[in-house]
């Protein structure tokens, strides 16, 4: 699903949450750059990882070949 654009206001906003002030004109700037960030992570979760274990359950000893 497609994310919808990101305003300076919607940045701004963030940023308040996050107690950093940033100016209205900073934050249209960094829009469009965050836009691509989220357009990058979301490339991310189309990735089929199909039955990759979560790294907790990882052992390395499943590499070692047994002669």
């Amino acid at each position: 699903m497609p994310r919808s654009p990101l305003t300076g206001a919607m940045v701004r906003q963030a940023a308040a949450m996050a107690r950093y002030d940033l100016s209205d004109e900073r934050a249209a700037e960094l829009a469009p750059h965050l836009q691509g960030m989220l357009q990058a992570l979301d490339g991310l979760d189309a990735v089929d990882l199909g039955e990759t274990p979560p790294a907790n359950a990882f052992d390395a000893r499943w590499g070692e070949k047994t002669a």
